[in-house]
């Protein structure tokens, strides 16, 4: 998915209501499981106004709000297969889960509040002991960094950059924002995402599961 700009004022309570933008939306979300950037980024336009004021009813703070928006639109594009215009209209379905979500991270505070977000620094890999300055901890490391690099290739495009510059560029999630142009919440976020994928990619590789 391509970077997305942030929620202007002016996108600000964009319901569609009338069939026509009905029509249109039903298309951007055709186009967006055929895996389409640009109609993501005009799904975006349309509704992360809406979404940002959903959140920020729920969440009465702006990053938080702006993690919410960011989270539902990587859900709709990640997991597009399970809209179903049966059921609902896109409108109303990303309202439902803007709603969610927002509540979601409502009831995540308490919790997150008392687990600092450092901890997702810790090693990905390890040596298991084994010391990498004789040949045999080398060949372990290095065999632990091709599964993290081939885990990596299997990520999300945003959750992959970030967690590059995080653990092989050395950069702290502050440097990150800077670097990619991102707000600080939104990078944590996709390293928080990341990692839960990655370590799940690992588990698997080690385990000899397959996918």
């Amino acid at each position: 998915m391509s970077t997305l700009t942030p929620p202007t004022p002016s996108a600000t309570d964009r319901r569609p209501a009338d069939p026509a933008e009905k029509a249109i939306d039903l298309d951007l979300m055709r186009r967006i499981a055929d895996r389409d950037s640009a109609a993501m980024q005009e799904l975006y336009d349309r509704h992360a106004g809406l979404v940002f004021a959903i959140a920020m009813k729920v969440l009465h703070n702006r990053d938080d709000a702006a993690d919410v928006t960011e989270d539902v639109f990587f859900e709709l594009w990640d997991k597009a297969s399970r809209f179903d215009a049966s059921r609902a209209s896109p409108s109303t379905y990303i309202v439902m889960l803007a709603r969610s979500r927002a509540i979601d991270r409502a009831r995540r505070k308490p919790r997150e509040a008392a687990v600092s977000l450092e901890r997702t620094q810790e090693p990905l890999y390890a040596s298991n002991g084994a010391s990498d300055n004789t040949p045999a901890g080398a060949a372990e490391l290095g065999e632990q960094r091709t599964l993290v690099r081939a885990a990596l290739e299997k990520l999300d495009p945003a959750q992959r950059e970030v967690l590059t510059e995080a653990y092989f560029g050395g950069l702290s999630h502050s440097e990150i924002a800077d670097k990619l142009h991102k707000p600080l919440g939104t990078v944590k976020t996709y390293i928080r995402q990341g990692l839960i994928r990655l370590r799940e990619q690992l588990r698997r590789s080690n385990s000899g599961t397959p996918e």
